[in-house]
């Protein structure tokens, strides 16, 4: 029997240390196999196959092909776009793993939020919406600024704030999706990382963004973010948020990643922006496998794959990371730091190409230099997320006219 993994991550030549033993069929995105680091062998998987657009429905039938022709025990996943086909795969063949209800919870996020707000979590005001007239309504009773955005969407892509009347009414939504219009909550974004099994958070670290995902999707803000500090009461705060929102939503069984983000406004209790079951992005990963020993996509993926995973302990002492992704500005490269002299860098890497003309950062996870660095234990974790700000703006220089 054999695990059958979707993935659209450059993670391949991890696998055999993650799932020794393990008979592997590979169904991946041509992305993570680009460069030569990212291509194993091919005799180390039962199979491999490489597809050009990982977002086609024919991915799905070649799911379904796959799985039609026996030997596959379980379906992993890694990323947010294979969450709900690959449940739907579960549910066609008869095979264990997290159902398309739960599915559909972690990814709808009008779903994700009314089942969160019956178990008395705050979430900010929202409304199913299909065209101008409907968000007229709702800033009617709501107010304005709004938040519209697609109900199954990622990376904040497509996410747009009106903010004035003038915008609402020319707002234009397409007809092909499913769109949610919430009230725009000013305040910090923050998130929770860690494993969830059953209804319960095994381990969670709180973290906070210094810019929205957002802004960075938009308007190409530095996306940095630090673990905050354990007698920090807002990361305690965060917590019982975190476990809330995963006791509110329908179980998955296996040991699986969760990655949620909340709004904390100045003068409140956080409020659910939304929670994914799957790794979080960007340095997510890397930071709290340093701070734990332990890697979210391996556990992630022995999780579903029904083997045993070491959780890190709850209670004991660990280090805090935080990192930095810099996404391109609509313009032309001219000046790109190729080091970082900050305190306690752990690792920087800068690939975009200077003299390039780049369009801007097509989600909040695009970036053309990467920064990982350890907080001491006093440290106050905004005024190192400046700190990292101030210096990336010095040294990167784009030509926007």
């Amino acid at each position: 029997m054999a695990l059958l993994l979707l993935n659209r991550r450059p993670i391949l030549p991890c696998l055999p240390a993650w799932l020794p033993r393990e008979s592997l069929i590979v169904l991946t995105a041509k992305s993570t196999v680009t460069r030569p680091s990212h291509r194993p062998p091919r005799e180390l998987f039962t199979r491999l196959e490489v597809v050009e657009d990982y977002a086609s429905a024919e991915v799905e039938e070649l799911i379904d092909a796959l799985c039609a022709d026996g030997g596959v025990e379980r379906v992993i996943t890694t990323a947010e776009i294979d969450v709900v086909r690959a449940a739907r795969a579960r549910e066609r063949h008869g095979l264990p793993g997290q159902s398309v209800a739960g599915a559909l919870a972690y990814r709808d996020k009008y779903r994700m939020k009314a089942l969160a707000a019956r178990h008395g979590i705050a979430v900010p005001p929202m409304a199913l919406v299909r065209d101008t007239g409907d968000l007229l309504s709702f800033t009617a009773v709501h107010g304005l600024p709004v938040v519209v955005k697609p109900a199954d969407g990622a990376g904040s892509v497509g996410v747009r704030v009106l903010r004035d009347h003038r915008a609402v009414r020319e707002c234009e939504l397409p007809g092909d999706g499913t769109w949610l219009a919430e009230r725009f909550v000013d305040g910090v974004v923050c998130h929770v990382d860690g494993l969830m099994a059953k209804g319960e958070v095994l381990h969670a670290i709180a973290s906070r963004y210094l810019h929205t995902n957002l802004d960075t999707a938009t308007y190409g803000a530095p996306s940095i973010s630090a673990m905050l500090a354990a007698s920090d009461p807002l990361a305690g705060r965060l917590a019982e948020a975190g476990a809330a929102v995963v006791a509110a939503l329908p179980a998955v069984d296996e040991v699986t990643a969760f990655h949620a983000e909340f709004f904390h406004p100045p003068h409140g209790e956080p409020l659910l922006c939304e929670i994914a079951c799957r790794p979080g992005g960007c340095g997510i990963v890397e930071a709290y496998e340093l701070a734990t020993g332990v890697n979210l996509y391996a556990a992630h993926l022995r999780g579903q794959a029904g083997l045993p995973v070491d959780v890190p302990d709850r209670d004991g002492a660990r280090p805090r990371y935080g990192w930095g992704w810099f996404p391109p500005r609509r313009g032309t490269l001219r000046r790109l730091p190729a080091t970082c002299p900050l305190p306690r860098t752990h690792r920087f890497a800068a690939y975009g190409e200077v003299g390039t003309y780049y369009q801007g950062p097509s989600s909040s996870t695009d970036s053309v230099a990467e920064l990982l660095f350890r907080l001491d234990e006093t440290e106050e974790t905004e005024a190192r997320l400046r700190a990292v700000d101030d210096w990336w703006s010095r040294e990167v220089l784009w030509e926007t006219g």
